[in-house]
């Protein structure tokens, strides 16, 4: 899934890239809009883009004070939808079928940035553990490798 076909899922909303953001901030989700620094590379675009839709998708009100427990939760919960719609596992499998092994690779053929990368495979773990079964195939996460059953 690309940054562009992920825009294009949801055509109810504006999703504009600006040049100026809030202080610390790469991404805004508020009243069906996101705004994204247009400064970042497109695939920091693409990955900011996948946590602002999980905003949209999962989360309620102002939560930009992290302070408040209730407010961290709900951003980890847009963080996690984001890594499962642009790091699903099915595209996982779709890596390990085009023959994908180095992180560069799977990156590319993703669109996605490496910590990213990263970060949506220790999601998985700490979610399923060292593996889990998903379509035939074992995936396993600490190294990332994926073998058909």
């Amino acid at each position: 899934m690309t940054y562009e076909s992920l825009i294009a899922q949801y055509p109810h909303l504006v999703i504009k890239e600006v040049k100026t953001m809030p202080t610390g901030l790469a991404g805004l989700y508020m009243d069906n809009m996101i705004l994204i620094d247009q400064r970042r590379s497109n695939y920091e675009k693409h990955c900011i883009l996948a946590e602002e839709l999980g905003h949209y998708e999962t989360t309620y009100g102002d939560i930009t004070n992290l302070q408040s427990l209730r407010n961290w939760k709900l951003e980890l919960l847009a963080r996690r939808w984001g890594y499962e719609k642009i790091v699903s596992l099915d595209k996982l499998i779709e890596c390990h079928e085009l023959n994908y092994r180095s992180i560069e690779e799977v990156c590319a053929h993703l669109e996605v940035t490496a910590e990213y990368l990263e970060l949506s495979i220790a999601h998985y773990h700490a979610r399923f553990g060292l593996s889990v079964h998903h379509n035939g195939y074992e995936i396993y996460f600490d190294p990332l490798s994926v073998r058909k059953q």
